[in-house]
């Protein structure tokens, strides 16, 4: 199998450019780094909240018993209730502030990946094969964890399609000429931003509020005026009868 390595340039660096930092692939490596600190915080947080929760209700449960047996044995009781009651409030202030934290990092992940600038070089092509043509990161670069993100939460450079993504780059597969590569990554690159800048949770709106609708007369109302007027006309005709 023959391969050839073309060097190439996508963009200049982010600095050169003027852009957003929050658009910088860079950047994204490190807000991901973060967020995969936060969610395992978040997870060991969650089962000490559930242990201490379990604790309190044990506590709570037993202690009138231990109480009146402390009493009956001349024992002082201890009441742990208080301080149970801190411990799962001061767990579940840390659970509730990693989740917002998380939910920060993941629209901000998913604000730039809606307008990212994928660091590839592409003067031509990095390496091809029979098989594939692969747009290795500039300068030797890894992102790990932007591209662990891109795979589980975008669905993005997971096979099968021809755009694959790891640590070191992204491979257009089953293409060898440049131009077809170049058009399926920049279709590929497009589909992301528009996927994340989806995923981006819209500001809630206050709902409408509708005037009541006005009342209509119900059939039964309508039976009964009928039933009175029946009744009046029946009065009349006896009235005229006994005259």
């Amino acid at each position: 199998m023959s391969e050839k390595i073309v060097k190439v340039t996508l963009i200049e660096e982010t600095e050169k450019r003027g852009e957003d930092k929050s658009t910088n692939f860079a950047y994204l490596e490190q807000l991901t780094s973060r967020l995969m600190e936060v969610e395992k915080l978040l997870e060991e947080f969650k089962v000490k909240l559930s242990d201490a929760e379990a604790e309190l209700r044990e506590f709570k449960n037993k202690s009138p018993l231990e109480k009146r047996f402390s009493e009956l044995t001349g024992n002082t009781f201890k009441d742990l209730t208080p301080e149970l009651e801190q411990k799962v409030k001061t767990l579940q202030t840390e659970v509730e502030n990693l989740t917002s934290e998380r939910a920060k990092l993941r629209n901000e992940i998913l604000t730039g990946l809606s307008n990212v600038i994928m660091p590839v070089e592409t003067d031509g092509l990095v390496e091809t094969t029979e098989e594939e043509i692969f747009f290795k990161f500039r300068d030797g670069a890894r992102y790990p964890n932007i591209t662990a993100f891109l795979k589980k939460e975008m669905k993005f450079g997971n096979p099968p399609v021809y755009v694959t993504i790891n640590p070191e780059g992204i491979k257009v597969v089953g293409l060898t000429e440049r131009a077809a590569a170049v058009k399926e990554l920049v279709n590929a690159i497009e589909n992301l931003r528009a996927k994340a800048a989806d995923q981006i949770p819209k500001p809630q709106q206050a709902p409408v509020q509708l005037p009541p609708p006005e009342s209509l007369q119900s059939e039964t109302e309508m039976e009964e005026e009928e039933n009175i007027a029946n009744i009046f006309k029946k009065a009349k005709k006896r009235l005229a009868i006994s005259t």
